[in-house]
């Protein structure tokens, strides 16, 4: 009989930083694996866009073990540990892991989730900003190697420009070395000058994929001490982004548009300000930012003729040249969690979800 292989918090949490690298969070922000033992066996998740009192009891009345959220659980560093909630998740043997502004910022994260359940095509990222910087990497190897040097440097994950990958600029160089006493040269001997032609090999890196390529890097190229260069771009990374615009596939007036955001995010409702538009506006161009998308308003003017998001505040509502529909800030990032389920595909385990109803902050009436 085959024994089934068992799953561990630490490889959930491995296989999701590979999706979205911690590294891609914003400073400010607190994400990755919060609390519980990483050598725990994982047979069953709660999904979740916040890990409130509601989530932690259906937790423990489902016999979870791991709970992976959008919004971080613990914040701020603690110096103490009375809280209820924590004692809670302890005592049941729950661990937390969570994927914030990392997951924001992905091609297959809360954006695109977004995208998705508004019918939106040709999407492309609002904003190109995370908190991952890019670099160029130059390196030169022997004409007979370039191949293969590329080939590993490109599977250890460089080479990816927006929608492309194995991207390289390469040139036939002249180069020169002479090998010293201890050194053990494929090419050339000992205090001699020696001439070769090589190819000069330039990609774009990930600064939280550097450490690995350059790695990969020295141990694939055949020389001894590879000669290299690093160098950080002063640019957007166009591989990750906030926000997002898009098309819907025919043009519609502003107010059934608002009405079909209600529909398809399953909303109670949605607040529509139509900057002084008639409700019978065409729309066809969407940009949209899951949570709370006041600060990407500016870069929303000229490429869209409305804008989704939530928590606009009431001045930003009043000074906006474009229609805003806010259809809260549960309601816009909720469906990522369809996005996790199809992330955590690979095991075989039992996911569950918070649902909408169960999210409702406890003690909160709506008067």
């Amino acid at each position: 009989m085959k024994k089934e292989k068992i799953v561990t918090v630490s490889n959930i949490v491995s296989h999701l930083h590979g999706i979205a690298n911690p590294s891609l969070a914003y400073e400010w922000d607190n994400v990755g694996f919060q609390l519980g033992d990483g050598n725990q066996e994982v047979k069953k998740i709660l999904l979740s866009l916040d890990v409130t009192e509601n989530a932690i009891d259906k937790a423990i009345k489902e016999n979870v073990d791991l709970i992976i959220s959008h919004h971080p659980f613990i914040f701020k560093p603690i110096i103490k540990i009375t809280n209820p909630l924590y004692l809670k998740l302890i005592k049941n043997d729950i661990s937390v892991f969570c994927a914030h502004s990392n997951l924001d910022v992905i091609k297959k994260g809360v954006n695109s989730a977004l995208a998705a359940k508004l019918d939106l095509n040709n999407v492309k990222f609002l904003s190109a900003e995370s908190g991952a910087t890019v670099y160029q990497v130059a390196v030169y190897v022997p004409s007979g190697s370039m191949v293969k040097v590329a080939d590993a440097v490109f599977s250890s994950g460089a080479g990816v420009i927006g929608n492309y990958t194995n991207c390289m600029n390469d040139y036939e160089v002249s180069g020169q070395f002479m090998p010293g006493e201890d050194s053990n040269p494929i090419l050339g001997s000992t205090d001699k000058l020696e001439k070769v032609v090589e190819r000069k090999l330039e990609f774009f890196v990930d600064s939280f994929k550097l450490n690995k390529v350059l790695e990969i890097l020295k141990k694939i190229h055949p020389y001894e001490t590879p000669a290299y260069s690093v160098n950080l771009q002063h640019k957007s990374n166009e591989n990750y982004g906030l926000g997002m615009v898009g098309e819907i596939q025919q043009e519609m007036r502003l107010d059934d548009f608002a009405k079909k955001v209600k529909k398809n995010l399953k909303a109670p409702f949605v607040k529509l300000w139509k900057a002084g538009n008639p409700a019978n506006t065409k729309v066809k161009k969407v940009a949209i930012c899951g949570g709370s998308g006041t600060s990407l308003l500016a870069k929303v003017y000229g490429k869209a003729d409305v804008f989704v998001s939530a928590d606009f505040t009431y001045h930003t509502v009043l000074d906006s040249r474009i229609p805003l529909i806010d259809a809260g800030h549960f309601y816009t990032e909720n469906p990522v969690l369809e996005n996790l389920r199809e992330m955590l595909s690979v095991f075989d385990l039992e996911i569950l979800e918070l649902k909408p109803n169960e999210h409702e902050i406890k003690d909160q009436i709506i008067i």
